[in-house]
């Protein structure tokens, strides 16, 4: 077993550096999810030591042996070729040995399950780490983002609106401070590098920021324009607990052979239309079902229905919509296309029952952007979070000493 992992972990670490996308899901896993104890909708973003669970489904549910990898990475996200014993106690690969079949659901799926750390596996360094989940071809079927800190700063930061009047109604600035009376910097511009995000999505990030002013133990980036970002608009919901009836924003449900479909009601673009608060979880997604009492085995698989009625019946740029259910990609399955008949643009998603959040995104300059289908307001309701990262001169490794998380209406 051991000379395995050793020529897996050492192939593993040759092949990885090819890899760029960091976002990829096989066709046939679905639900991958992140997850603190505490917060079942976190972002992987967590403290150096507290577990991280992590779970996705089959839908060809022959139970595979798959295994997981863990790859350290630099500020850019680029896998840094750092020697795991750097950053790891126990190995970086690993066979992942807990599964779960589905019980009394139309869509047939294998459960996988584990957390880090684990008996064999201990992340000892905090920084930023790619997980690769690999099935017994060693072919990559899933890849996700996390970050791992160890809080040796304090962060004062807040959320205002822009101080520019062309973007005063449409943006927000999010200001910050280092404060580090146990920590001392020689030269902070080069061994500090920052990245604030929105909603934890990674597709809207800040970041090489450098300091704007020096206090006493205090670092403050106090910037307006290096720090704004578009408010956006509130995301759209459904809640697909009930799979035998309707509810909040679903216009109806049925059975066919392939499974269930639930069918939301036309949504139109938000741009022109007044801005108007309703409470959103920002993108996320909370597997839930009132059809079982195990929600990650006894929850089934719905095809979602999406129609955006929009007056423009072939725009110019590709339509998405948009949330955490696949990880903020933008790829064919998720595009919205013409339906001749309706008029409308339509997407069909296989989802797992739950609460999920959504909005309709397109590309701008190879960038999401979702303000010219959904609009951009100040008084959107957004997360953002504030990480510093740290690297002394000299050191083969980067930390993460500081993280922040603020609201835009707290």
């Amino acid at each position: 077993m051991f000379k395995k992992i050793l020529f897996f972990s050492l192939a593993f670490f040759f092949f990885l550096p090819q890899m760029t996308g960091q976002n990829f899901t096989a066709s046939f896993v679905k639900s991958v999810q992140l997850q603190t104890k505490n917060n079942e909708n976190s972002n992987p973003i967590f403290m150096l030591g507290e577990p991280l669970f992590i779970s996705f489904d089959d839908l060809e549910a022959d139970q595979k042996n798959y295994s997981y990898h863990i790859a350290h990475c630099n500020y850019n996200w680029e896998v840094s070729g750092t020697n795991p014993t750097l950053y790891i106690d126990g190995y970086d690969s690993f066979e992942i040995q807990d599964f779960k079949t589905s019980f009394n659901t139309l869509q047939n799926f294998t459960h996988h399950y584990f957390q880090i750390p684990n008996q064999n596996t201990r992340i000892k360094t905090s920084g930023n780490y790619l997980l690769t989940i690999l099935n017994e071809e060693e072919e990559i079927c899933v890849q996700r983002r996390f970050v791992i800190y160890e809080p040796k700063v304090n962060i004062r930061a807040k959320s205002i609106r822009d101080r520019n009047l062309k973007n005063i109604d449409s943006k927000q600035v999010v200001q910050f401070s280092i404060l580090h009376p146990n920590l001392i910097f020689n030269k902070p511009a080069q061994e500090l590098k920052i990245c604030v995000l929105q909603n934890n999505d990674w597709n809207f990030i800040k970041k090489d920021l450098r300091p704007q002013f020096y206090k006493k133990n205090e670092i403050v980036y106090q910037y307006n324009e290096e720090t704004s970002f578009y408010g956006r608009n509130e995301f759209l919901n459904f809640d697909s607990k009930n799979i035998t009836g309707t509810n909040v924003n679903i216009a109806g449900i049925g059975i066919k052979e392939n499974g269930y479909h639930t069918y939301l009601y036309p949504t139109i673009p938000r741009a022109a239309v007044p801005y108007t608060y309703f409470p959103d979880i920002n993108g996320a997604f909370v597997v839930r079902t009132l059809n079982g009492v195990d929600a990650a085995t006894e929850s089934d698989y719905t095809w979602v229905h999406f129609s955006l009625d929009t007056q423009s019946k072939n725009p110019k740029e590709k339509i998405y919509v948009y949330g955490a259910f696949n990880n903020y990609a933008m790829e064919e399955e998720n595009m919205l296309r013409l339906n001749e008949d309706s008029q409308t643009l339509e997407t069909t998603l296989q989802l797992k029952q739950g609460f999920y959040n959504y909005t309709f995104a397109t590309l701008e300059k190879n960038h999401a952007s979702t303000r010219h289908v959904e609009g951009s307001f100040f008084e959107t309701e957004n997360d953002y979070t504030v990480l510093v990262y740290f690297k002394p001169f000299g050191a083969r490794i980067s930390e993460i000493i500081g993280v922040a998380k603020i609201n835009s209406r707290q």
